[in-house]
């Protein structure tokens, strides 16, 4: 019988500590809520115009942004220069780090 109060203390006891571990974890970690932006602010920092006879973004990887116009030509930016939309002096596209041509 005495093995029996034994055991159920021991259970009891790690039961304990568990509950007691999780309300102190979670009073120590902070939840955290991402909300993404509900609307454009029209700030941004830098902005880049490339030319429409680039064709459409087809994404980016390490090689930079990627463009691909309708002759299956494929530009790579790797460096955007940043300029403002708004601004009367826009500045020029940016260079071409890689242009991969199918012939």
């Amino acid at each position: 019988m005495k093995a029996k109060w034994r055991r159920f203390g021991q259970v009891g006891m790690v039961l304990l500590a568990g509950v007691a571990g999780g309300l102190l974890a979670r009073m120590q970690t902070p939840l955290v809520n991402v909300h993404a932006q509900e609307r454009f602010s029209g700030i941004t920092n830098c902005v880049m115009a490339v030319p429409m006879s680039w064709g459409d973004f087809k994404g980016s990887s390490e090689y930079g942004l990627a463009f691909q116009d309708e002759n299956g030509i494929v530009r790579f930016v790797l460096h955007p220069s940043c300029g403002s939309v708004n601004s009367p002096a826009q500045p020029p596209p940016p260079p071409i780090d890689l242009e991969i041509q199918r012939r």
